[in-house]
């Protein structure tokens, strides 16, 4: 009997995001929301409920500011974003979920959690506890930003 292979780490985490990202699409599609691609989606994810400002999108994304600039129009000609000045900006503007943003983002949490409840009955929901746990804690250590390291001056004797 052969060995089985032992998956890496990139491929044990694509594995359950792309059964999620095709229930979502479907879902979705569904709905009648247009097929997005995932820097779309990048973008609608960062949209909070107080809106984003541009400069915080291009930070967040590593993105050029034109290529950000493009994405938000494709999602405000769908409705799905809105532009308002910012109130705390004169000059700057604060993008915010549109109507269909708004609905988008309803259904995406809702086949989320609906997945996560399938697999929470089928693997345990103990071990589904266990999981979210690690991976919150994982997401978490991965954003922090890695702690400046202090050179010390070496002196000769």
């Amino acid at each position: 009997m052969a060995k089985p292979i032992r998956r890496d780490l990139r491929s044990l985490l694509l594995v359950p995001q792309h059964t999620l990202q095709v229930h979502l699409a479907t879902r979705l599609a569904s709905r009648g929301f247009p097929a997005l691609r995932p820097s779309h989606t990048l973008v609608l994810g960062l949209v909070s409920e107080e809106g984003v400002r541009l400069s915080e999108l291009v930070t967040a994304l590593s993105l050029p500011k034109q290529t950000v600039g493009d994405l938000l129009d494709d999602l405000e000609r769908w409705r799905m974003v809105e532009r308002h000045p910012d109130p705390d900006h004169g000059v700057q503007k604060r993008v915010y979920l549109g109507p269909r943003g708004k609905a988008w983002a309803t259904e995406v949490r809702r086949v989320a959690a609906d997945t996560e409840a399938q697999w929470a009955t089928q693997l345990g929901r103990s071990k589904m506890k266990s999981l979210r746990g690690l991976l919150e804690e994982l997401a978490a250590m991965v954003e922090a930003p890695a702690p400046t390291v202090r050179r010390v001056r070496r002196v000769r004797t």
